[in-house]
């Protein structure tokens, strides 16, 4: 853009410059002070182009400054030599636009002007050359410092005669992306020093004979992307300098005789078809020639001595040619230089015998995705160089591997690809390359891994057995005489059968062996997950409990109606029976040592087990009773919850047995005073004691022995006035002790409201605020909301997610609130203690409280009254000295309406 504003900034040393007028935006880099400074670049978009650069400049006091670089984008206009003419030290010159404006022409006069031009960029900018015929002061006159021309996406269709004359210092020319079909020798005259030319995205159909006649001193030729379909014999005649080619397209090229017979020539890179049946002379006497490539060519075969000069080649990739199905035996010998060899993508089908003898030089071999099927035993004789060898993708078997012991030659193999092939285990031959680091046999058809069968005498390894059909692995190789030498195997996406037989993977997983100077087999599972069973299915390796990890029996092992599982990480035999048996399975038989027994129904009585029944699961089974057990057993945990016992197991409980009760409806009054007693003592012994109940739902371990068997007096009233007096006295006495419970009663019922109104009535806007943590919101939101706020009761409650107002900070909503409420209540929970916010509601409701020297705050013990040392000092005196109702007490309700504020009835 070129707004009509002149800002200015300028500094010495290196700074920046900006100008701005109404026809040009300019940023300079000022690379010295104030006077004869050299402007690194002038940068102008969207802009006319100026009369000229030098007027420009002196406009703003530069004229005596050198400028070495001008990069115009979208400019208005045609950029020609007088534009330039005067400038100084002018050494690169970029124009880069899309604008739909006319073609430029000729721009030799551009770089006539410009002496000291050394690289010149035109991009996306319609051109069109002019040639120069008949210019007789090209050879050894070049006006011109130009070192690089590029000229892409310029649209130029035609290269005329001459177009490049007097350009004799050009050694890069760039003219790709552009729409050339044809040109001939005259072309690039002038070009005496030309080295690189890239012609590349062109629709170049054929070059004509000494098509580069006129660039003697050529190195690289860059023809990719275009359409070649004939390349003459004499295409390259005379470029005794030309060290690499590079052709790639669309169209069948055919190469006349010797066509790529030179001498100079090190890199030569086709990807392309070419024509069949290949020229057996294509590259005769190419002996420099160390790179080769011909990739998705097409061959179908390579004719016998075609490699017979190249001696000094060092890569060869013949990769991507589908067509080619076999290998001549002793075609690779000649290539006596050989490092790297890629054969991968076509259909060969075998590796003939002796193809690598006497590359004593071969390091990297490739072979992946033919269809290989067999190697032969001495295919690899002689290529004991040989560190890295891929054959990924193809049809070979442990049979043809075992059988050929094809690896055997090769002693410093390092990485071996066997990805993607039909291998199902490893070859023992493989454990003896002491220098092999990575063996990959990922996508075979490996069903069980044995531990036994990776143990390598390598230093470090790794072994990947990835995406295998492998089940489970077997340890069948003592750990103690592992190789003193570490192999680390990665087993990801394996469909794995979570069971007993995976138990040991799992457990030397979660438990590795303490190691003394003795390195071990790691097994990885990476994010690997169990295929089976059902139950298991989808569960991460790593996060499997080891007891998931069964196997059941065999049916003719395990009794009828039964289901029997082993479980080696609790080493028992597990029983699952309708009913009990006369004859019990002996867990040692099966490599366990107890027997955990459940049974579906009601057994006889008494019930008799053999020893190594260590643990009886009767819940459900309608037991009235506890089980009566044989005097000699080794029951250590029975399970009788949900059942329908009413008394507590006492002669169980005195043999020091693991109990679950939950679930029975035990008795919980007077006359089962020892039951209750007997449950409560033995808590520790009663594995879901907290969940264990007195019908009707209350939990036995809270139930308060001692008010069981409250003792009621009775006096009989005699006829005389001493018994009658002494009676009143005695209700007196026990009003006055109970008063609180009698004003509770005669409150819940409505009697006498003038005894019990309170005189702190006053204009608040609740009748209490709750204070509670937010993980107990459940129990307020059911419980204590519907009962106070609902008739007949109707109280105010103020909660915080309710009643309080959307944005305000929160320690002033908790004052507000506090103020604003006749009660406070205070749901006391280890929650409540942990909350942020909580503790700080109750400091407040207390202040205001003691302030006011009355009763404002109510606690409510929800559980059980969390421990002292998680209160704080004020929470903790305040429990100390003040009353607390719990929930669960009968008269909860009444407790906490009475403390409630309240009025008598004539109080409106």
């Amino acid at each position: 853009m070129c707004p009509k504003t002149v800002p200015r900034e300028e500094s010495t040393g290196r700074s920046v410059i900006q100008y701005n007028s109404n026809y040009t935006a300019i940023r300079v880099e000022e690379v010295s002070p104030a006077s004869n400074f050299t402007l690194i670049a002038l940068r102008m978009t969207n802009c006319k182009i100026p009369s000229t650069f030098v007027s420009l400049l002196a406009n703003y006091g530069h004229a005596d400054a050198e400028l070495l670089e001008i990069v115009l984008v979208e400019m208005m206009g045609e950029l020609q030599g007088a534009h330039v003419r005067g400038l100084r030290k002018v050494r690169k010159i970029v124009l880069l636009s899309y604008s739909d404006a006319q073609k430029y022409h000729v721009f030799h006069d551009l770089i006539d002007d410009i002496p000291d031009l050394e690289e010149f960029d035109v991009t996306l900018t319609k051109l069109r050359l002019e040639g120069r015929e008949g210019d007789d002061s090209i050879e050894g006159n070049s006006r011109s410092a130009l070192r690089s021309l590029s000229l892409t996406y310029c649209e130029i269709n035609d290269v005329p005669p001459g177009a490049f004359a007097r350009l004799g210092n050009v050694t890069l020319l760039d003219l790709s992306f552009n729409i050339i079909k044809n040109f001939t020798m005259d072309a690039f005259r002038g070009l005496t020093n030309l080295e690189s030319l890239d012609l590349s995205n062109n629709p170049i159909t054929s070059l004509p004979p000494r098509a580069f006649a006129f660039t003697p001193r050529l190195r690289r030729l860059v023809l990719d992307r275009t359409q070649l379909r004939t390349v003459p014999s004499e295409a390259f005649q005379g470029l005794q300098h030309l060290e690499e080619i590079t052709y790639s397209g669309n169209d069948t090229i055919t190469f006349g005789a010797r066509a790529l017979a030179l001498s100079s020539l090190k890199e030569l890179m086709i990807t392309s078809a070419l024509q069949s049946p290949l020229p057996k002379d294509l590259i005769e006497g190419s002996v420099n020639l160390k790179t080769l490539i011909i990739r998705h060519a097409g061959l179908k075969i390579i004719p016998k001595g075609f490699f017979a000069t190249q001696q000094r080649l060092q890569k060869l990739d013949l990769s991507g040619n589908e067509a080619l199905l076999t290998l001549d035996a002793d075609g690779f010998q000649p290539l006596k230089e050989l490092d790297d060899l890629n054969l991968s993508g076509n259909r060969i089908k075998e590796i003939p015998g002796n193809i690598f003898f006497g590359l004593r030089k071969l390091k990297t071999v490739l072979a992946n995705n033919n269809s290989l099927q067999y190697i032969a035993a001495n295919a690899f004789d002689y290529t004991s160089p040989i560190t890295h060898l891929a054959l990924n993708d193809n049809q070979l078997t442990s049979e043809v591997l075992s059988s050929q012991d094809v690896f055997r030659a090769l002693p410093n193999l390092k990485t071996l690809h066997l990805q993607g092939n039909r291998i199902s285990y490893v070859i023992p031959d493989w454990k003896m390359i002491e220098p092999l680091e990575m063996l990959d046999l990922s996508r075979n058809n490996f069903t069980a891994l044995e531990v036994a069968g990776i143990v390598f005498t390598n230093f470090r390894l790794e072994i990947y057995l990835r995406e295998n059909h492998i089940t489970n692995i077997k340890f069948n190789f003592p750990t103690s005489i592992l190789s003193v030498f570490e192999t680390r195997v990665f087993l990801g996406d394996n469909p794995f059968r979570c069971d007993c037989e995976l138990y040991k993977f799992i457990n030397e997983l979660r438990h590795p062996p303490i190691s003394n100077n003795v390195s071990r087999i790691t097994l990885d599972p990476e994010h690997a997950t169990c295929a089976s069973p059902p139950t298991l299915a989808g569960t991460l390796i790593r996060n499997l409990p080891l007891t998931s990890l069964t196997c059941s029996l065999p049916p003719g092992d395990c009794p009828a109606n039964c289901t029997c599982d082993v479980c080696p990480e609790t080493r028992t035999l597990e029983l699952d029976c309708e009913s009990e048996l006369s004859i019990y399975p002996n867990p040692e038989d099966h490599g366990q040592e107890t027997t955990i027994l459940h049974l579906r129904n009601l057994p006889s009585q008494p019930l008799t087990l053999p020893s190594h029944v260590v643990s009886l699961n009767l819940a459900g089974v309608g037991l009235t009773k506890p089980p009566l057990l044989k005097t000699q057993h080794n029951i250590k945990k029975l399970d009788l919850s949900r059942n329908q016992l009413t008394d507590a197991p006492l002669e169980l409980l005195k043999e020091n047995i693991s109990l679950r009760l939950s679930g029975n409806e035990f008795v919980c009054d007077c006359s089962h005073l020892a039951s209750v007693y007997a449950l409560q003592s033995n808590y520790a012994w009663i594995d879901d004691a907290e969940n264990v109940t007195c019908k009707g739902g209350d939990y036995l371990m809270h139930i308060k022995v001692e008010k069981l068997c409250e003792i009621r007096k009775e006096r009989v009233i005699g006829d005389t006035l001493a018994v009658l007096g002494g009676l009143v006295a005695l209700v007196a006495g026990l009003a006055y002790r109970y008063s609180l419970e009698i004003k509770v009663f005669l409150f819940s019922r409505g009697w006498c409201q003038s005894w019990v109104h309170e005189d702190d009535i006053d204009n608040a806007e609740y009748d209490a605020f709750v204070s509670f943590s937010q993980d107990d919101a459940q129990w307020v939101a059911e419980q204590l909301l519907p009962t106070l706020e609902g008739e007949p009761n109707n109280y105010k409650l103020c909660v915080h997610y309710r009643d309080w107002v959307v944005g305000d900070m929160i320690p002033a909503q908790i004052a507000t609130s506090v103020e604003q409420s006749r009660r406070t209540i205070v749901v006391l929970t280890k929650n409540f203690l942990k909350s942020t916010w909580a503790p700080l509601e109750f400091r407040a409701a207390n202040a205001h409280a003691q302030r006011e020297r009355r009763a404002r705050v109510l606690v409510v013990v929800l559980g059980e009254i969390p421990d002292c040392e998680e209160m704080d000092a004020e929470l903790r005196a305040y429990l100390s000295t003040n009353t607390y109702l719990k929930w669960g007490d009968p008269w909860f309700w009444e407790k906490l309406k009475y403390a409630m504020p309240h009025r008598p009835q004539n109080v409106e």
